[in-house]
């Protein structure tokens, strides 16, 4: 390969790269931002408990629905569990 077109194929690489970690900087802020207006959110809702049944029932249907994902979900589900006063275990 002609050495030009080798630079620019590794330039265009390299912005790829860029382009995609700016994306999942943003995307991880994004999250961020909803789990702290969620837990807002829980922490003061009246009725917990109907909300940790709700949400344990609707975690077991993403967990079926992304099996890729459900190792990662654990933790995560886990410490929402704990916000809203359930048991983790």
């Amino acid at each position: 390969m002609d050495p030009i077109k080798l630079k620019e194929a590794l330039d265009l690489q390299s912005q790829n790269i860029a382009g995609l970690m700016d994306n999942q900087l943003a995307l991880a802020a994004q999250i961020h931002v909803m789990q702290a207006a969620l837990v807002t959110a829980l922490l003061h809702h009246p009725n917990r408990t109907t909300l940790l049944a709700s949400f344990r029932q609707y975690m077991a249907v993403s967990k079926q629905a992304a099996p890729q994902l459900a190792d990662r979900m654990e933790a995560l589900e886990a410490g929402m569990i704990s916000l809203l006063g359930g048991d983790t275990h």
